[in-house]
């Protein structure tokens, strides 16, 4: 069923964020295509703690997954619906543009219902943050075969969906694909439709923008065909406050 491939998730309409590179953003639009990156990609290192793991059989002997790392792709989502470290990290010229969605419209959009393999190729997860001592120990105490276990998908998957507590201020979910046969990727990257207007609730641009430079931006985005309403942040908005005398 679809709904088991939503990890560690109590609330599929909890509203769900991501920051996009203007000019990615426009491509979005413009394309209607969305790319899932390998996780060897990610900017953490040890993001791939597990994938770059190898499993060691009874003799000793050991064998490497990397033919497994290789299959899978991801895209990193947040539920923080503002925060000023994400748009410092992720629109470094001030012109990177928010996009909110809600964990069920995503998915539904991602997940293939026609895919006779779907229950193993298409999850969405919420990351769980865990200090580095207990990802160790749990390495350590588990097995290839228990993370295989019943040939689902869901053990790897929860495994990418693990981040050392230093970067639980991101409250990430991550949407996830598996490329087993047919292969659909054609290298770092896997497409899948994505149409803006349906998927998305709003679209933000960042809040240390001046007015022109909204302006700008906002015709921009228009131009490229989203017709979903276009807002500030207001962040950096001071409020006025009236005081008694």
């Amino acid at each position: 069923m679809k709904l088991d491939n939503l990890l560690d998730i109590p609330d599929p309409d909890a509203r769900l964020y991501r920051v996009f590179s203007k000019s990615r953003f426009l491509e979005l639009v413009r394309t209607g295509k969305n790319a899932l990156v390998k996780p060897k990609l990610w900017d953490d290192p040890f993001e791939n703690f597990f994938l770059q793991s190898e499993v060691e059989d009874s003799s000793g002997q050991k064998i490497s997954i990397a033919g497994l790392a290789e299959d899978w792709y991801g895209q990193c989502w947040t539920l923080n619906e503002d925060t000023d470290a994400m748009w410092r990290i992720y629109s470094h010229g001030k012109d990177g543009i928010k996009v909110r969605t809600t964990i069920r419209k995503l998915f539904d959009s991602f997940y293939d219902d026609t895919d006779t393999f779907a229950s193993l190729k298409y999850l969405i997860g919420k990351v769980q943050y865990r200090k580095e001592a207990e990802i160790a120990d749990f390495m350590a105490s588990t097995s290839f075969t228990d993370i295989a276990f019943g040939g689902q998908a869901t053990g790897f998957a929860r495994l990418l969906c693990v981040k050392r507590e230093a970067f639980d201020h991101e409250r990430e979910v991550r949407l996830l694909f598996q490329d087993t046969n047919p292969k659909r990727s054609t290298g770092k990257a896997v497409l899948f439709d994505f149409d803006v207007n349906a998927i998305c609730d709003e679209v933000m641009v960042d809040p240390r923008l001046d007015d022109a430079g909204v302006s700008s931006l906002t015709a921009e985005i228009k131009a490229a065909g989203c017709t979903v309403p276009v807002l500030q942040s207001p962040l950096y908005r001071v409020p006025k406050f009236t005081l008694r005398l």
